[in-house]
């Protein structure tokens, strides 16, 4: 992104939690004020979790996912904590 940019929101997760993914395939979309921007994988993997949920509001270069590098594609996926609401 641009240096101007310093967050963005993110729009939507292309892949969910315990979902396997190849390197620099798209697993989600951050709107900005000026483009829309999507976020790809730095390896092969399974996500574990996001850290920011749909809507919410992201800093430029933070980090907003874990990924096992460890797992295989059909691994069973992982038993999902359902967030708190938003207030």
């Amino acid at each position: 992104m641009g240096d101007s940019i310093s967050e963005g929101v993110i729009e939507t997760f292309v892949k969910r939690p315990g979902d396997y993914v190849e390197a620099d395939e798209i697993i989600a979309r951050i709107e900005t004020d000026k483009v829309t921007v999507d976020i790809t994988s730095p390896s092969a993997g399974v996500i574990k979790s996001y850290f920011a949920a749909e809507g919410d509001t992201v800093a430029v270069g933070s980090n907003f996912f874990e990924i096992d590098t460890d797992g295989k594609p059909g691994a069973a996926a992982p038993k999902q904590t359902p967030a708190p609401p938003k207030e």
